[in-house]
């Protein structure tokens, strides 16, 4: 999936999603669709936390995209609180949310997010 990202200056970006961190209001991650290559991705991530950006195919996003931003919050607020706490953060291959299980695949340059199933 890696491909999917070479020359994000060509592809046509659409910002869908704003978060930001409750604690520290000037870590903002937005969550940018690029249709052209069918995936969102996040945006501050590697600026704020110094870690690879999350992926998420279109097919997955779309359709639960309040699902997904959701996870995307959770993760974010993982992070933040490592980060406050001065402890290293390693994204988790596995995880569980409500009662449905996620993964997070590491590619070249991001984390890729989906349902494990």
């Amino acid at each position: 999936m890696s491909e999917l990202f070479n020359n994000p200056e060509s592809a046509q970006e659409v910002v869908v999603a704003t978060i930001a961190n409750q604690k520290n209001a000037a870590q903002v991650v937005e969550i940018v669709h690029l249709p052209e290559k069918g995936v969102l991705i996040t945006r501050g991530i590697t600026t704020h936390f110094n870690l690879k950006e999350i992926a998420v195919p279109q097919n997955v996003m779309l359709p639960a995209i309040h699902e997904m931003t959701s996870v995307l919050s959770y993760i974010l607020e993982r992070i933040a609180t490592a980060d406050d706490l001065k402890i290293p953060f390693r994204y988790d291959p596995e995880f569980e949310l409500g009662e449905k299980r996620y993964i997070l695949q590491e590619a070249e340059d991001f984390m890729i997010l989906g349902y494990k199933e």
